[in-house]
């Protein structure tokens, strides 16, 4: 390999390597590489020409500059083994480490497995739910070319600039110039000063020109705060179904990953969810992964929450959901810790504010009280409704089926939200505090 130093960088001649160096690859496998590469870029600009400016697009982009650096590397490779002419690249250089190329070789399969998985979900998939899983199944493609980028530089010690350093941080690698499609996400959504018109004008001090709000309310997500939310009906049974996703952790540009918080609730089931948007390690005879959570300044709580089916995260689910809304209801700030089986650590600090519209939401489709009532509590509403004449059973402070029909009754009567669930309009109404 012949080098040349410029500016702390190595620019690669690529020849032929030799004295001890690592053995290159045969050139067939380079070739087919290459091939491979260009029929993933084809196929994704094919694909960005669907979409407008937005997530999806940005995301689209980023690969396929990611793929196109590295095709270049790879031409260079095949130039210096041919002993053809050949473009000078700038890159930072490291030292190759084969047992890090081989442990990337190991999470690229794992990857293109995700990657797959993905794909298979947004197959017929329209609408809202259509949008996020494209989002997904674009941000897993961009992990697989990063990750192959990765190999390379194991591999060569070749440091391709794939990774932007989030801003307020300093790199020694320079962040790639901003893309056209970049440079329109980033650009000032319509509105004035005050703020387009779905952005929430209880929260003034959020920043909404960034380009999520925008693809929020594009895609039909009404704007709470940090939140987006979405509210349906079940294929299934027509039952409500809410998804709201806290988006206080993304950050203008592009990352590798993005952690996500989700509540929601479908066909009855209430879920918490964190994402952290990287692929989690973890034991595989387990169906759990150890998370710490902190709620404000209260002491920091060591949990399991189920495994998701991802392995990007955690979620806890029914009741368990239930009660983590109700302590977060009148929460600023959620901060989760999900640690790997090797110890790695993926951290995240949600912002809460506009999160009741969306905990309230949960409540209502899923039939459950925000407020965290005692047996005491059940037995005098219950009471309350015996006395008015709306049957509740024996008052024994479990919230059954009977309970829940005469809190519908007595809620549609009082010209509230038949949830069956004795919410907090309802105690209102009924003037208890």
């Amino acid at each position: 390999m012949k080098t040349g130093l410029t500016a702390g960088a190595l620019v690669l001649a690529l020849w032929p390597l030799g004295g001890g160096a690592q053995e290159a690859l045969p050139l067939s496998e380079l070739r087919r590489e290459i091939a491979e590469i260009d029929a993933s870029v084809a196929e994704a600009e094919a694909q960005k020409a669907k979409y407008g400016a937005g997530l999806i697009s940005t995301l689209m982009e980023a690969r396929i500059e990611t793929l196109k650096l590295t095709r270049a590397v790879l031409e260079n490779r095949v130039a210096g083994e041919t002993g053809g002419a050949q473009r000078v690249i700038e890159l930072p250089v490291a030292r190759p480490d084969p047992e890090l190329a081989d442990k990337i070789l190991a999470e690229i399969l794992a990857q293109q497995k995700i990657v797959a998985a993905a794909e298979k979900e947004a197959q017929g998939a329209s609408g809202l739910i259509g949008a996020v899983a494209q989002s997904r199944v674009e941000t897993e493609k961009l992990s697989l070319a990063n990750l192959r980028g990765n190999w390379l530089a194991a591999t060569y010690g070749i440091l391709l600039p794939i990774t932007p350093p989030v801003a307020g941080e300093s790199s020694a690698q320079p962040a790639p110039a901003k893309t056209a499609t970049a440079q329109s996400a980033a650009a000032t959504p319509e509105g004035t000063e005050k703020g387009p018109d779905w952005a929430d004008a209880a929260h003034p001090e959020i920043d909404y020109s960034k380009a999520i709000f925008s693809q929020l309310h594009r895609e039909k997500f009404t704007i709470h705060g940090w939140w987006g939310l979405s509210q349906d009906r079940a294929a299934i049974d027509d039952s409500p179904k809410i998804f709201g996703i806290n988006v206080s952790e993304y950050k203008e540009g592009l990352q590798l990953s993005t952690p996500k918080l989700y509540v929601s609730c479908k066909e009855g089931e209430t879920s918490v969810v964190f994402d952290a948007d990287d692929y989690i390690l973890s034991d595989y005879n387990v169906n759990t992964v150890p998370v710490t959570y902190r709620i404000d300044g209260q002491d920091a709580v060591q949990d399991r929450w189920s495994k998701l089916t991802s392995s990007k995260g955690g979620g806890l689910f029914g009741a368990q959901g239930q009660r983590m809304i109700r302590q977060l209801y009148d929460a600023e700030k959620l901060f989760v810790r999900l640690t790997e089986k090797n110890g790695k650590t993926h951290d995240a600090t949600f912002q809460l504010a506009g999160g009741q519209a969306v905990f309230d939401a949960a409540a209502a489709a899923c039939g459950f009280s925000t407020l965290d009532l005692t047996a005491a509590d059940y037995r005098a509403i219950q009471t309350m409704l015996n006395s008015a004449g709306y049957e509740a059973g024996t008052p024994d402070g479990v919230w059954g089926a009977g309970s829940a029909q005469a809190m519908r009754a007595w809620q549609a009567e009082n010209g509230l939200a038949t949830t069956g669930a004795p919410d907090r309009a309802s105690l209102a109404a009924m003037g208890m505090n």
